[in-house]
């Protein structure tokens, strides 16, 4: 099997394939934990570190990544990006979901986090909703990934704290932006109906899985 190295080896195979999940979802799928050795991992080289690049990706927009897989890891093109929001993302507005009941209420605090433009880090979103990593952000984590899989949201890059003396420390953490604010028309604007784009998707990850499954390829992706 030939592996990704390079950060650009691996943009330009998510760019041939249209879209790759983060880790192994489907058997026979390909995703970058597959694609790569163990040994590049966690290496802080932001050239040859597959841990590295799902930040900088976002962050340079050359791919979208985030849950964005139906809820799992993954990356996306530009190109393909317009399929996967009108797959994914709900017909209906999000005020008119809330007002439905098909809103959770810390789903809704969340998502009310953010305005215009703005950027915000999982540090920051749970310190403005009152948890901890040890106790409540777990409900908040959950937030934020139904967030991104339904298109409301996507990961935009990642940053550390920073200490009373401007200093960051710790380990960075995602930032998020509304999915408008983070892509930009150009990167939604489809003419496919929901349901073609579904279909697309689908008939896309059959044709590239071998021994496909379509019922498990369907359940996981959420495409049924």
């Amino acid at each position: 099997m030939r592996h990704i190295r390079t950060y650009e080896d691996f943009i330009n195979t998510v760019e041939a394939l249209g879209f790759m999940a983060f880790s192994d979802i489907i058997p026979g799928w390909t995703s970058l934990n597959q694609q790569t050795l163990m040994e590049q991992w966690h290496t802080g080289d932001p050239e040859t570190d597959p841990w590295q690049w799902k930040d900088r990706v976002a962050q340079e927009k050359r791919l979208a990544f985030g849950c964005l897989l139906n809820g799992h890891k993954g990356f996306i093109t530009k190109k393909w990006f317009p399929v996967f929001y009108k797959a994914y993302h709900p017909e209906e507005s999000f005020e008119e979901r809330w007002e439905n009941g098909q809103i959770k209420q810390t789903v809704y605090k969340v998502y009310g986090l953010f305005s215009e433009g703005s950027s915000l880090s999982t540090d920051e979103i749970r310190r403005a909703m009152g948890v901890t990593k040890k106790q409540g952000a777990g409900a908040i984590d959950t937030a934020l990934k139904l967030l991104q899989q339904e298109y409301y949201i996507t990961v935009s890059g990642n940053r550390r704290k920073v200490n009373a003396q401007g200093e960051p420390y710790g380990w960075p953490s995602n930032t998020y932006e509304r999915i408008e604010d983070w892509a930009g028309a150009d990167w939604l604007s489809t003419e496919l109906t929901r349901e073609a784009a579904r279909q697309r998707i689908l008939e896309t990850v059959l044709g590239q899985c071998q021994n496909p499954d379509i019922r498990k390829v369907t359940r996981v992706l959420g495409l049924a």
